[in-house]
């Protein structure tokens, strides 16, 4: 059986994931993926068959030098890789390798529905893809810590407050200054996905991902199906799908 190993280098960390046969058989964060730490990692995990990467940060040349040494097959996510969906993007050069991972990934679990992509990491992306398969385009926000630091940077009085690991307020209304800042960043972003997901088909199906998927898609009136491997998964979809290409 194949073993594949994905890696997905985010703006916060790195996640690698090994699949074995489409299941995932064991993951690892680092909060920096140094080549120090790659090589480590394939040691410990001898008989990758194959790889794939995808990075918002410039150490992609490095990772891919490590992976040509010891994985017999390797692929970059990147504008010209074959997919399993359509990208209708403009500039696809431009849209992000995570962004597109997540709607493979998406599309595998729910094939032949239209689909809102949502996630919820540093920055916060909702895409679309159609009922055929066509990425359609999406936008991109700010994240929670994003919108906590903004409003103490940019006002002259309000506190620099942490994000919480959790929401553990009573009602949607802060009762003081942190909760009123959480609770408005936290129904922001909830009150962006349900705006999209009203500008889509009745029969959408809403994915969710990053940090605060689950938190946020519970405070949703609608089913979300939230998975924190997602952008691995879809890595692995695009690895298999270009096995004999």
């Amino acid at each position: 059986m194949a073993l594949n190993l994905t890696i997905d280098q985010g703006n916060s960390a790195a996640k690698l994931a090994l699949w074995r046969d489409g299941e995932l058989a064991g993951i690892r964060i680092e909060s920096e993926l140094t080549p120090a730490a790659m090589e480590q990692f394939l040691m410990r995990h001898p008989g990758v068959d194959a790889a794939i990467y995808c990075s918002v940060a410039s150490r992609g040349d490095d990772l891919a030098e490590i992976l040509r040494r010891r994985v017999p097959r390797i692929m970059r996510l990147d504008s010209n890789t074959k997919l399993p969906i359509a990208i209708d993007y403009a500039t696809p050069s431009t849209l992000g390798a995570d962004r597109v991972a997540a709607a493979v990934g998406a599309w595998e679990m729910y094939a032949g529905s239209p689909l809102l992509v949502v996630d919820a990491g540093t920055a916060v992306t909702y895409d679309a893809v159609s009922h055929d398969g066509h990425f359609l385009g999406g936008n991109i926000a700010p994240g929670m810590r994003m919108r906590l630091e903004a409003l103490h940077r940019f006002t002259a009085r309000l506190p620099r407050v942490e994000v919480p690991r959790s929401i553990s307020y009573d009602g949607f209304m802060g009762t003081d200054t942190p909760s009123a800042m959480i609770l408005g960043a936290v129904y922001g972003i909830v009150g962006a996905i349900s705006y999209y997901r009203s500008h889509l088909p009745a029969d959408t199906r809403t994915v969710m991902t990053g940090g605060w998927a689950s938190e946020l898609g519970r405070l949703c009136d609608f089913e979300v199906t939230v998975d924190p491997h997602l952008v691995s998964r879809g890595l692995n979809r695009i690895l298999t799908y270009n096995e004999n290409k």
